[in-house]
């Protein structure tokens, strides 16, 4: 065999945010840049949805978002889409036209790119081309960053048409007509891209110089590859993604390449691989790819330009201990089930993560000789091997994984998404959570919701018929998948992802309600005094709340006011 250098990892490199070859624009990450390049590239619904507009029912459009989430690649698609000879770079001044079926289409790279006066000009142009119907035949296509749109159409008072224009459908999508849109790629739902770019990232085509490599055994990113190809790895990696979208968190597509890479290389190349000596190896297997995932021995300078890993903190399963798994990975191999130490031999074996069998000896160690080793096992291994087992512990028969993670309610959450009858259920469930966040007491009640101030003064009392639930709708314009729901009591709305449903979940089942507590509850303070708004009070009945000192519970109470 031979010391084999894979050219794909060179790719990858491309997004080490420490490597002189790391680029910041996600455009040039993906386009062929010649005939020995490597092509990488998403379809989207946004990309599709943008060309059929324009061949369809051509209009403006301006697209928002953050910087990384690939408007600038969109501008290209739909260039390449009209123009047989596609875009290979963009010109200096980052305005082009495009000839197309009903005109041109007028490009603009990024508006925040651009000096004030040319903004000016091309804003004014948009803006009299919207309210002419574009009887001109230019539509635009801008690519802007929102902050940087909403300031300057402010600061410009002739521009007073647009602004109003572009606020409405900054407030809904649905504002979006057939003479002007905005996409605002800030709602495009993070999780659905993870599974393609893994698939993409893990083709063994990509892989396949690695088979004949003499250090292939002692590689730890050809390990993090044969992992994370893995179908159940990959769908727990996704799963780590789905939770962002239902706590609400955008990661843009730029950042989430960047994160991937580094699970896959954790910042290695080959050449760190073909030429590491003990000291070196020994660094290289603890980047295995359930240790990347979290930024754990990542230099500090590299996490502080990953922010996808920053997010994932607060989700890392090794910091949250689950007793019945904690046992399983200390004592599984000696459990007397047949089956739980076949799986627990399988998954703490002697691999190259484990430090090729030398975990082993130390679990020995420390299960036999602790007290004379005074062996650290556990403090040193034990985060790392939770996290092992969430990835890739196969069965979900013995074990809840999810435990490992902060929120107890995730499963029963993301069971409510496309069934009206389990979102019917939890209404009691979150009746009884926000009786009690209102009240900050122990409320008896699943059936009515009081709007309660904290003086337990009831200003109303709603029949749980009368909160519906509803879910996030899906969009057809792009990658958004249902994240959330709302609460609506009348006219009243309370947005519901993962952070409130988890509070609200954990005081109807009388535990503690330490998940975003500040921010939470501004939120549900703001949601009852609306209510509270809504209310007219009988000034001759007091509804209170009393304590039921039996039970211990509070519950409703009613003083007629006779005079």
């Amino acid at each position: 065999m031979t010391l084999n250098k894979n050219t794909f990892v060179d790719y990858l490199d491309q997004f080490n945010v420490l490597s002189p070859n790391h680029s910041k624009i996600y455009d040039e990450y993906t386009y062929d840049k010649g005939k020995d390049s490597y092509v990488f590239k998403i379809e989207t619904k946004a990309e599709t949805y943008l060309c059929n507009l324009f061949l369809n029912n051509p209009q403006s459009i301006i697209l928002t978002g953050n910087a990384g989430d690939g408007k600038t690649r969109l501008c290209r698609s739909v260039y390449n889409y009209f123009h047989q000879d596609g875009l290979v770079d963009w010109p200096e001044s980052g305005i082009l036209e495009v000839d197309f079926p009903h005109g041109k289409i007028r490009m603009v790279k990024d508006l925040s790119e651009l000096k004030d006066e040319i903004i000016l000009q091309e804003l004014s142009r948009l803006q009299a081309s919207i309210n002419d119907n574009h009887a001109d035949k230019i539509y635009y296509l801008i690519a802007a960053n929102e902050g940087k749109l909403t300031k300057f159409l402010s600061q410009h008072e002739h521009l007073s048409s647009l602004k109003v224009e572009v606020k409405k459908r900054f407030k809904t999508y649905l504002e979006n007509n057939s003479t002007f849109s905005v996409i605002n790629l800030l709602d495009v739902t993070s999780s659905l891209y993870v599974e393609k770019v893994l698939d993409e990232w893990n083709k063994e085509s990509n892989w396949s110089v690695c088979e004949s490599c003499a250090k292939q055994k002692a590689c730890i990113i050809n390990l993090n590859h044969k992992r994370s190809s893995k179908d159940f790895v990959k769908n727990r990696l996704v799963e780590q993604y789905r939770f962002l979208d239902y706590l609400g968190t955008h990661i843009t597509m730029r950042e989430m390449l960047i994160h991937i890479s580094y699970i896959l290389t954790g910042g290695l190349t080959c050449t760190d691989v073909l030429d590491a000596d003990y000291e070196a190896l020994k660094y290289q297997i603890d980047k295995p790819y359930y240790e990347n995932f979290y930024g754990n021995n990542a230099a500090n300078e590299a996490l502080s330009d990953m922010r996808a890993i920053k997010l994932f903190k607060e989700l890392d399963p090794g910091r949250y201990s689950d007793s019945s798994i904690d046992d399983f990975i200390l004592n599984g191999d000696i459990s007397g089930n047949a089956q739980l130490e076949a799986l627990h031999e399988g998954l703490f074996n002697s691999d190259l993560d484990l430090y090729l069998g030398y975990f082993k000896k130390r679990l020995d160690i420390y299960r036999n000789h602790n007290k004379e080793s005074n062996d650290n096992l556990i403090e040193e291994w034990i985060e790392r091997l939770r996290r092992k087992f969430y990835f890739e512990f196969p069965s979900e028969e013995f074990f809840n994984r999810t435990n490992l993670v902060p929120f107890k309610f995730v499963n029963i959450f993301d069971e409510l998404f496309g069934d009206q009858r389990k979102q019917a259920i939890s209404k009691r469930d979150l009746t009884r959570g926000l009786n009690r966040a209102f009240s900050k007491k122990l409320v008896d009640s699943n059936r009515e919701l009081f709007s309660t101030s904290e003086n337990l003064m009831i200003h109303s009392s709603i029949p749980i018929s009368q909160m519906k639930i509803s879910e996030e709708k899906q969009r057809e314009d792009i990658d958004h998948r249902s994240s959330s729901f709302e609460i609506t009591v009348g006219k009243t709305k309370l947005s519901l992802n993962l952070y409130v449903f988890e509070y609200l979940m954990r005081l109807s089942n009388g535990d503690t309600h330490n998940i975003l507590k500040e921010d939470v509850e501004i939120l549900l303070d703001t949601f009852r005094n609306e209510l509270i708004k809504e209310t007219e009070t009988d000034p001759f009945v007091l509804n209170i709340l009393r304590l039921d000192k039996e039970n211990g519970l509070y519950v409703q109470d009613c003083i007629e006011i006779l005079e």
